[in-house]
């Protein structure tokens, strides 16, 4: 779907490549920081009227140029407010508890946790298209660097072999 991001006074053309009821993944190469807050026109039919999201980037997907030929960068967004015609138009329910308007006060940032002790390795594992030039390296927390091949080779999915895998 076609949608247009608007921040800073400006506008830039994207494509929705994913919704769902809290959240959207854009193909963008606008490159916007996690947190930052931005309005989203989607269109969501062919001769439907834009419908306007408010949304925060949760995650940016950045791509080097000479790889997007194969993949696209992107944002992940966070919903955080939509008109009921969002909802019905990807059919589900509107969440029980939007955020909280625009015009709300920021809540005071509260301390960060405290780190969580490590239980298990983790292993940067490498793994390959088997019938294809791609590669990827994948970081995976697991007892054994053979489980971490396991768990990598899962992740991927079919058509991926691992190459190895080393503790990071």
């Amino acid at each position: 779907m076609f949608c247009e991001i608007v921040y800073d006074g400006r506008a830039q053309n994207a494509i929705v490549l994913d919704v769902s009821r809290t959240g959207l993944f854009v193909q963008t190469a606008a490159r916007l920081a996690p947190g930052t807050e931005i309005d989203l026109d989607v269109r969501l039919e062919a001769s439907a009227e834009p419908i306007r999201l408010r949304a925060a980037v949760a995650r940016q997907k950045a791509v080097p140029a000479q790889l997007t030929g194969v993949a696209q960068g992107g944002v992940g967004l966070r919903i955080l407010e939509a008109p009921r015609a969002y909802y019905d138009a990807i059919g589900e329910p509107a969440p029980w508890r939007l955020a909280k308007p625009r015009s709300a006060p920021e809540p005071a940032p509260s301390p960060p946790p405290a780190p969580a002790p490590r239980a298990e390795p983790r292993f940067r594992v490498r793994v390959k298209q088997s019938d294809g030039p791609r590669s990827r390296v994948l970081d995976i927390v697991a007892e054994t660097a053979e489980r971490a091949c396991a768990l990598a080779l899962k992740q991927v999915g079919a058509g991926w072999e691992a190459i190895g895998a080393e503790r990071a």
